[in-house]
Order: structure tokens, then sequence, then C-alpha cells
């Protein structure tokens, strides 16, 4: 019985890959970032005029809602791809979805409560 026997690891141990990072996945999550940071951008300009938002504002909120859309659309087509890591488009997929997901419950929350 070897007491003590064990595998040596250390710095001689790499791992080469052929995997890149997902172009797709990480333009996703730089769209829905600029759509996080759109909504944001929207919701305090809002409370800051006491709900009298303008015509730009309305409109700068449906384009950000547009840019969800085509970030869950590119996270989700990265997510196929194969011999990529998978960080990014996960990344991507979440912020989307969680930026998507706002922007319908408060265009749903505007119809029902105006």
């Amino acid at each position: 019985m070897a007491i003590g026997f064990r595998k040596k690891r250390g710095r001689g141990n790499y791992k080469f890959t052929e995997k890149k990072q997902s172009k797709r996945g990480i333009a996703g999550f730089l769209i829905a970032a600029v759509s996080i940071g759109i909504f944001a951008y929207v919701i305090w300009n809002s409370y800051s005029h006491e709900g009298a938002g303008s015509m730009y504002l309305g409109s700068a909120g449906v384009s950000s809602m547009i840019l969800a859309i085509v970030a869950v659309a590119l996270s989700v087509m990265s997510l196929r791809e194969e011999n990529s890591f998978k960080l990014f488009p996960y990344l991507g997929t979440f912020c989307a979805v969680l930026a998507l997901g706002t922007w319908i419950a408060l265009y749903i929350m505007g119809m029902v409560l105006a």
C-alpha cells in the first residue's frame, strides 16, 4: 500500500484548446448592457421630471426595448456555437432577458394603470 502517493500537478500542466470567445455572445452582452443603461436613464429622467417625460424619452425607451430583443436573439444564437466559451453567451442571455422582461413589465403596467 503506497501511502502519500499523489499525482503531482504543477506548472507544467496546460490544456490547449481551440475554443474562442463568441463574437455574437460579446455583442449580445454589450447590447443588453446598453439597453439596461438606457432603461436606468429613462427611469431616472422620468422620475426627476415627475412623470412628464418628453417624446424623446419615450422613443429612447422603445429603441431600448428593440435593442433588448436584438440582444436576446444574438445571445441565443451564440449559445448554439460550437468550440466557443459560454461565459458571454450566458451573461448576454441573462442580461437581455432581464432587460426585455423589465421593459415588457413596464409597458404592461403602463397600459393597465393608465
